[in-house]
């Protein structure tokens, strides 16, 4: 069969001339350099470039120590929507000059609505290339739609100010993202984006990295609302959480206190490669696992969401959310917990924290509520339940004090796969949302996904014509919409236990 010949389209920016191509209706803008920066220092803007940038190639994801979510064994080919030139479209070269940006749009002319992929990976990987394959939610929604790559683990999320004054200014690739949203604002309506419409929306360290965006003074006003998913982070690390981690960095390195300086000449793989191999902390597996943004005092000046939403949070409405097996992505590890039996099921909850009594209690409400679960089921169900959906109940709530409407979702479609261990796993509505629909059964749920979303970022309310009525999030009412093969807008869904086991959060991982 003959390869469609793409069409060569151009865009005329402020920043300068981009190269795309057009298939289908839909432009695609590769690659484009928003910024520049020195090793851990603040990105600065771009020189508008003369000529014209090549945004038919993809640009450059952040070193990291990964493949691609793309070529990933078991969920690859889902994420990719079951396209089989899926991780060819999205292979990146990486490189620490890695400020760049896709743009997907219907046309450079108009005023549509504007909304910002912010990439997962935790804070140490990925990249917006799932973007370059959501050309049909960009034709079916008309959105301009952004895909951002920055910096990651020790170049974008490690914090070195406490040992050299000059790198005081932290949250590099927090920075990295604000610098992103400001050249969205002086440039995407030559893409025919409206500036002054603004949506961010990203799924795991991706939903994290906007919770934290709320909290920056920088990033207030670049933006109108937020999707948070599975990423309700409620806490970012101090300083001092920060300062043991670099002190055992340099350590490792052969530097010594005062040196960080020193970790500019030194390779991003060995950097990464020393971080990677530092003793774990906590219950944590990795110390990757405690990167992310700091409380510096300059760019986060306090914590985000912890006592209270912080006021540049205000007057951002935010559509939030998680998946009900949150767990079983992690678990790959840890067969014994795919074949619990019912006292199996007790003991596990009471190895984490729970008492023999709290715990039978736990499996009796769930068992009676889902009887036609497995105790394996249900442990996954209820590990969300005590972490993250927990964390998105109190960010919704914290939402609702500033006086913002919120709208709460949670994604329960099992997720076929032959040996039954995926579930509605962790990040596993976003390709949907996306209308990359691996599975043809899936094809009505991933319409009201990416119409919700699409809706969400064109007027502030989710409402369409694909999904059921769905009422804003209250503390009264507390209505969710449950996503599944039949969606539909409950009223409080398993109230009573959440707020038992509000009192008895799990500090484990997911």
């Amino acid at each position: 069969m003959a390869q469609t010949q793409l069409k060569t389209v151009m865009a005329d920016t402020p920043s300068g001339k981009v190269r795309g191509t057009c298939s289908e209706g839909v432009e695609i803008y590769r690659g484009i350099p928003y910024g520049e920066a020195e090793r851990f220092m603040p990105p600065a803007a771009k020189t508008p470039w003369t000529g014209v940038h090549d945004g038919t190639v993809n640009g450059t994801r952040a070193p990291q120590g990964g493949g691609s979510i793309f070529s990933a064994p078991g969920i690859g080919a889902y994420f990719s929507g079951g396209r089989a030139d899926g991780p060819a479209q999205t292979e990146q070269a990486d490189s620490e000059d890695c400020l760049v940006l896709n743009v997907l749009t219907t046309g450079t002319a108009g005023r549509r609505p504007v909304m910002v992929y912010i990439h997962g990976g935790g804070y140490t990987g990925g990249s917006g290339a799932l973007t370059l394959l959501s050309d049909r939610f960009v034709r079916e929604q008309d959105v301009v739609l952004v895909g951002v790559n920055h910096r990651l683990n020790v170049l974008g999320y490690v914090y070195l100010g406490a040992d050299d004054p000059r790198y005081r200014i932290g949250n590099a690739g927090q920075l990295d993202l604000v610098l992103a949203l400001e050249w969205v604002r002086a440039n995407i309506a030559a893409f025919g984006g409206d500036p002054d419409n603004v949506t961010l929306f990203g799924e795991s360290g991706g939903g994290g990295k906007i919770s934290t965006l709320l909290g920056m003074p920088a990033a207030r006003g670049l933006f109108k609302r937020v999707i948070i998913e599975s990423g309700s982070i409620m806490h970012s690390p101090s300083v001092a959480d920060h300062s043991e981690i670099v002190s055992q960095l340099l350590e490792a390195l052969g530097l010594a206190a005062g040196q960080s300086a020193e970790l500019a000449k030194i390779t991003p793989e060995e950097i990464f490669k020393a971080m990677t191999n530092l003793p774990t902390q906590s219950r944590r597996p990795s110390v990757m696992m405690h990167m992310g943004p700091v409380v510096d005092g300059i760019t986060l000046p306090e914590q985000p969401w912890e006592p209270a939403a912080s006021p540049c949070a205000a007057g951002v409405p935010m559509l939030v959310g998680c998946c009900k097996d949150e767990g079983t992505l992690f678990c790959a590890g840890n067969p014994k917990v795919y074949r619990l039996d019912w006292p199996g099921l007790q003991q596990a909850l009471e190895e984490d924290a729970l008492s023999s009594a709290e715990a039978a209690h736990v499996v009796d409400y769930y068992r009676s509520t889902y009887q036609q679960e497995s105790a394996s089921d249900l442990f996954f169900r209820i590990r969300t339940d005590r972490t993250m959906r927990q964390a998105v109940r109190r960010q919704a709530r914290l939402k609702i004090v500033q006086g913002d409407a919120v709208w709460m979702y949670h994604f329960c479609w099992n997720v076929p796969d032959k040996a039954g261990r995926l579930r509605a796993f962790h990040t596993a509505e976003l390709p949907l949302a996306m209308r990359l629909v691996a599975h043809p059964e899936a094809e009505g749920l991933s319409r009201q996904l990416a119409a919700s979303w699409a809706s969400f970022a064109r007027s502030g309310d989710p409402n369409n014509t694909e999904t059921p009525k769905w009422p804003s999030y209250t503390d009264d009412a507390r209505v969710t919409m449950m996503f599944d093969s039949t969606s539909a807008a409950v009223a409080n869904p398993d109230g009573a236990m959440l707020d038992y086991l509000s009192e008895r959060r799990s500090e484990a991982l997911l």
